[in-house]
């Protein structure tokens, strides 16, 4: 543990974080596991029996939010995500740092400002009564679930952020 008191305010913000990353990941997850399962019965019931699921490209519609999103802020921690690392693994020591500053700081000015209009989005779903066209679902949990994702995001990108 750090020894100054931003650093342990960094250490503690970090640690109170990763558990709602783990938990958001696991759900996205979950998602995935869910739809290959509605993917096989898709296949089975429309090939053996000639009856597909009704509704099956509104599930799906619907699911891709969870597994294109919700783990975006557990893949930010750790680092995994897909960049371009030619220039990045080229530079070392303070450029390094410098460039992560920089790209962290885009980051989070593009975030802030996808934050609000996301939700706006969700809103207005919301209020007029949304829904997919064939199983009239509701769009309004996948599109609520586009702003929490980027709030998450935006909380780990703060946390990098005054790390650098």
């Amino acid at each position: 543990m750090p020894d100054d008191t931003f650093g342990r305010m960094l250490y503690w913000s970090d640690r109170l974080l990763k558990p709602v990353e783990i938990l958001f990941t696991f759900f996205g997850g979950a998602l995935v596991f869910a739809l290959m399962i509605v993917g096989m019965a898709q296949i089975i019931l429309r090939n053996v029996f000639g009856a597909p699921i009704f509704g099956y490209v509104d599930i799906v519609e619907f699911a891709m939010v969870g597994f294109a999103l919700l783990a975006i802020s557990y893949v930010q921690r750790e680092g995994v995500h897909v960049r371009m690392e030619i220039v990045v693994g080229a530079l070392k020591g303070r450029a390094l740092w410098v460039l992560e500053w920089f790209n962290t700081t885009l980051a989070v000015m593009i975030i802030s400002i996808l934050i609000p209009y996301t939700y706006k989005h969700f809103d207005r779903a919301f209020q007029f009564g949304d829904s997919t066209l064939d199983i009239e679902l509701p769009t309004w949990p996948g599109k609520l679930a586009v702003p929490i994702a980027l709030t998450l995001l935006l909380v780990r990108l703060l946390i990098q952020w005054f790390g650098f």
